[in-house]
């Protein structure tokens, strides 16, 4: 019964740390490492795809160049107007250029019935999608920079821990059977040497011995 008890601690605490490190890794490690931008989603216009308080993580957008390599399908991030900070987040569904190449962009989220009003230019643009994280935004949202910082620091150092309780473990496991073979071989070793025969049994040049070996456990919104 304390094996099976102990054994399940183990996996839902394995189950934990795995969870934890994936989050910190897709929200905090992989866009600072690339230098995109995690966003939450604070409505529910793109759902089911991209349910309300998930994070988007975005990669930066900026002028007609980038512009250039959307496409229909592609999920965007862009300002409504230019004097309104608050950012949409909505799929492109028509791509439209000027005679003079310019692009302009018709976008609509996926629970709408109808596009959007207004095209999209390029100097609106500020993200393309990357990925998302279902429901991450209601944690991202709860902690600042500085706490994110320190939860990789704290994650890292229980992953360390962990391993070194493995280690101490596997090792601690090992010792009495170590032991053991130890004292069995001090035992063969004692007496007056080899061990009398039968008159007329030959003496075998290569016995051979077997003994058992020890087991070791190797902020946006959608509108």
């Amino acid at each position: 019964m304390t094996t099976t008890v102990h054994r399940a601690g183990h996996a839902v605490l394995v189950a934990l740390l795995t969870a934890v490190a994936a989050l910190l890794l897709a929200v905090v490690v992989v866009p600072l490492a690339l230098g995109w931008v995690p966003l939450t989603v604070l409505s529910g216009s793109m759902e089911p795809t991209v349910p309300t308080g998930s994070q988007v993580v975005v990669a930066p957008l900026e002028g007609e160049d980038d512009a250039a390599g959307l496409s229909t399908g592609d999920v965007v991030t862009f300002m409504p107007r230019p004097d309104d900070p608050t950012l949409v987040t909505h799929r492109i569904v028509g791509v439209a250029v000027d005679g003079e190449g310019r692009r302009s962009f018709t976008t609509r989220g996926d629970a709408n019935a109808v596009p959007d009003a207004e095209p999209v230019t390029a100097t609106q643009l500020r993200g393309l999608v990357k990925y998302h994280v279902p429901w991450a935004g209601y944690a991202a949202t709860l902690l600042d920079a500085e706490q994110k910082r320190g939860g990789i620091v704290l994650v890292a150092a229980a992953l360390f821990g962990y391993a070194l309780w493995q280690l101490v473990g596997a090792v601690r496991d090992r010792r009495p059977d170590d032991s053991a073979d130890e004292g069995a071989d001090a035992t063969a070793d004692e007496g007056t040497g080899e061990l009398a025969r039968p008159d007329g049994e030959p003496s075998s040049p290569a016995e051979a011995r077997t003994e058992a070996l020890p087991l070791v456990p190797a902020t946006a919104s959608g509108r």
